[in-house]
């Protein structure tokens, strides 16, 4: 169908300067005889390795009534010249993608690997950038916030800087605040030693986990009364949710109280310094394998 097809018909321009170029895409917008449906300015989003042009889909009524859908690319020199010395990186890619999958994917799947990773590269850093932060904020309004707040600090601190993926990935500094604040609350001066400990036995188990527990199963572990008294005061950072499992407020939560287990750090400090420790961890895994062999 015409009006459905957008690229069959293929028109290209090239243009010595921004100015040149902006002069043809005023022309293209006031051209008569065809209607503007669609301007792409890749300029503001460039991909991975420079690459941008502007992307115009336009419609030619035809005698019969019928529209037919056709792109106008309008390109600059020297882009054009720079596209063509990195063409030979995609190509590199593309040839060695099948040697790192290997041989345990079928032709399919690794065409697959291979389309992702080539479309990653084609499409623009700030789309994988916001696909990272869509992922890491589970849908939590509360990350994405002091995310924005995060990048502003270090911006204004910073003037001119470039956030790369790293600081993207990393955990914001107002989140492990927030974090540490309410387990400040949770844990205020003159809480004893046996509740720090009763609430960690129940943090370790969550953490151990690989899906919400039941509150029946962690009940089971750490007797009822013990299990009463931790549920009120953790419930902020861990509501009870549907089905009676205990949830988390954001999965970056599980990412703060796991930052220490690989390291070599004294269990006890985790009850002080709140972190779960990889001993602490271990102990909580056994107590799940024991109730889930009775079950």
């Amino acid at each position: 169908h015409n009006d459905e097809i957008k690229d069959v018909s293929r028109f290209s321009g090239k243009f010595p300067s921004f100015e040149a170029l902006l002069d043809g895409l005023n022309f293209v917008l006031k051209m008569k005889g065809i209607e503007v449906l669609n301007v792409k300015n890749k300029f503001r989003n460039p991909d991975v390795l420079g690459y941008a042009d502007i992307n115009i889909n336009a419609a030619f009524k035809l005698d019969d009534g019928t529209h037919h859908i056709f792109e106008i690319q309008l390109h600059l020199d020297a882009i054009i010249v720079a596209k063509e010395k990195v063409h030979v990186f995609y190509e590199d890619i593309r040839k060695c993608i099948p040697d790192i999958v290997g041989d345990g994917f079928t032709v399919d799947e690794t065409n697959q690997i291979k389309a992702f990773v080539l479309g990653c590269l084609r499409n623009s850093a700030v789309d994988s950038a916001i696909d990272i932060l869509l992922e890491k904020s589970g849908g939590v309004f509360l990350y994405t916030r002091l995310l924005e707040e995060s990048f502003a600090q270090l911006a204004k601190k910073f003037p001119g800087i470039k956030i790369d993926f790293r600081s993207v990935e990393a955990l914001p500094e107002g989140l492990r605040e927030f974090y540490r604040t309410n387990m400040d609350r949770i844990f205020a001066e003159g809480t004893s030693n046996s509740f720090r400990i009763e609430c960690f036995i129940f943090i370790s188990l969550i953490c151990a986990a690989q899906e919400p527990l039941t509150q029946a199963m962690v009940k089971q572990i750490m007797g009822k009364d013990a299990f009463e008294r931790v549920k009120s005061k953790l419930s902020l950072l861990f509501p009870a949710g549907v089905g009676e499992r205990i949830n988390i407020v954001h999965k970056s939560l599980i990412d703060w109280l796991l930052r220490n287990k690989d390291n070599a750090v004294e269990d006890h400090l985790g009850i002080v310094e709140y972190f779960v420790s990889n001993t602490a961890l271990k102990k909580a895994n056994g107590e799940l394998c024991s109730i889930c062999q009775k079950v």
